[in-house]
């Protein structure tokens, strides 16, 4: 299969890069949709270094802004392009840390981001694939999700709760965590593929969604702490690096690529694959009446024709609301305060350190100048003490000295008087 447009969202790095370049590498003309246009044309332009034949180009995508989707689209038909597949790929992981973030729209960043982003574009672009469909007989969606959509996998967690219809933004007190949000985004995907493969039965669009398995190496958590990147992607992966657990970039990229041009793949609908095979997804995600309401709150969320519009509330004054700084992966701000956080950290323990070792060797010289001293005055007494002995000792001997001299002179008048007294005589 060649020369078909395919559209890959956040495909500026991590699985979105490699399965965009495998995708030209077929002969492909693939689309990159992302959020960041620097990143994104120099995406671009790795592809065509390594391929100057490939058909690559960029497209502005901001999936956590319902009106750069609108505009995504527009701009699309207005390249006059058929479209034959649609990778939803792009997605954002916030760090555990992360207190609740909100796109333009007032949805909850993760789940804003990874389901509705992705549920209006798809709608959007219905009438293009089933254009192709008609025409050639095959159209894919492909909706890139996670084995962490089963909240089983992570029971012994407080907060991983079951997904909550009336609440899907967590505003509830105590419902939000990062992983929650991830959990219930990646669900979402699911519980939407299931039911868009529903409504395109027997319309020639295929739609099936996709774990590619635990990838150690990609920019998913990129927004986390230096400390957790470095976990994730060096001891787990190290750990698991032999095992079937873990899979490179590349693999998972081609499980991807194989459902969107591989013949085996055409007319299959609405299933969960994993590691190349058809897979069983969670309990949560076979509820039929959970994925009518989602669809049904989405669709109003996004305000499509035939639903009654319905707005997100603004978020409260203590939460700070926060933009995504790149929707292809994660959001660069969030990394950015995780780094900084990290380095104030760092530098906070080295002051101290710093602060200990001024003490010890403040106390250890003011300890030996305590002994010094004391060595000082020792010595000087002892010095003063062998002074006043010296000087003693020469008072005794000028003493002595006086006394013997006395005495000759005293001798010497005794015995000359009687001398005299005989001359007298």
């Amino acid at each position: 299969m060649t020369g078909r447009v395919i559209i890959v969202t956040g495909a500026n790095s991590g699985i979105g890069y490699e399965t965009a370049k495998f995708l030209c590498n077929g002969g492909n003309e693939v689309i990159l949709a992302c959020r960041n246009e620097e990143k994104g044309k120099a995406a671009v332009g790795k592809i065509l270094e390594s391929n100057p034949n490939a058909l690559a180009s960029f497209m502005q995508l901001d999936l956590a802004e319902l009106a750069s989707v609108r505009k995504f689209v527009d701009d699309f038909h207005a390249g006059g392009r058929k479209l034959y597949a649609l990778v939803n790929n792009a997605g954002v992981f916030l760090d555990k840390r992360s207190p609740r973030q909100f796109t333009k729209d007032n949805f909850e960043l993760t789940l804003g981001t990874n389901h509705l982003g992705h549920f209006l574009l798809t709608n959007l672009l219905l009438g293009d694939l089933e254009s192709t469909a008609t025409e050639i007989g095959d159209a894919r969606i492909v909706v890139l999700t996670s084995m962490l959509h089963d909240r089983n996998l992570k029971k012994k967690m407080r907060n991983i709760t079951p997904f909550d219809i009336d609440d899907i933004f967590l505003a509830g007190e105590g419902k939000y965590s990062a992983e929650n949000a991830y959990k219930n985004s990646k669900l979402a995907n699911i519980l939407f593929t299931y039911e868009l493969a529903k409504q395109l039965q027997d319309r020639g669009v295929t739609a099936n969604c996709i774990c590619p398995g635990f990838i150690p190496s990609t920019n998913l958590s990129r927004n986390a702490t230096a400390s957790s990147r470095f976990f994730v992607r060096y001891i787990l992966g190290g750990l698991f690096r032999f095992t079937k657990i873990t899979q490179s970039l590349e693999q998972g990229a081609r499980a991807v690529v194989e459902m969107v041009t591989d013949e085996k793949y055409k007319g299959v609908n609405g299933k969960y694959f994993k590691n190349h095979a058809e897979a069983q997804s969670s309990d949560e995600s076979m509820d039929e009446e959970l994925r009518v309401k989602l669809w049904e709150l989405s669709a109003r969320y996004c305000h499509l024709k035939g639903y009654e519009p319905l707005d997100a509330e603004i978020p409260p004054p203590a939460e700070k609301k926060e933009d995504p700084k790149d929707v292809s992966d994660t959001t660069e701000k969030v990394e950015e305060k995780a780094d900084a956080s990290d380095k104030a950290k760092t530098e906070e323990e080295k002051t101290e350190k710093e602060k200990d070792m001024e003490k010890d060797e403040k106390d250890e010289k003011t300890e030996k100048q305590e002994e010094e001293k004391k060595e000082e005055e020792t010595v000087k007494a002892e010095e003063k003490s062998d002074i006043k002995e010296n000087v003693e000792q020469t008072e005794v001997k000028k003493d002595d000295v006086t006394d013997e001299k006395g005495s000759e002179e005293k001798t010497t008048v005794a015995d000359v008087e009687p001398v005299q007294t005989e001359a007298a005589k």
